[in-house]
Formats: C-alpha cells, structure tokens, sequence
C-alpha cells in the first residue's frame, strides 16, 4: 500500500513539472493527478504549450 502511495505522488510531481513546463497552473495539476493518477500525465503532455511557457521554467 505504501509503494502504490508513493508511486501516486510521483505521478504527481510529474505532472507538476509537466504542467510548469507548459505554462499551466502547477497546483491545478497536482489535485487533478492525485484523483486520476497516471491519466494526469498523460493529458497534460498532450497540452499545447501556453504563450508564456518555456519561458518562465527555470
């Protein structure tokens, strides 16, 4: 149970780092991978990339 946790919130950090790359809003994306885990990810790397994205990740 804890490695299926743990596996989870990785998935979600995942789809943060996604998200930030792409422009989006990063805690949206956290609460929304949380519920549907790995589909998170992959909807957001489908994502256009936002006017200002790239350009503010660091």
């Amino acid at each position: 149970m804890d490695q299926l946790i743990l596996v989870w919130v990785v998935f979600a950090a995942a789809a943060a780092s996604m998200a930030k790359s792409k422009g989006r809003n990063i805690y949206l994306w956290i609460a929304i991978s949380l519920m549907i885990g790995p589909f998170a990810v992959l909807i957001v790397a489908l994502l256009k990339t936002t006017p200002r994205g790239d350009s503010e990740y660091f």
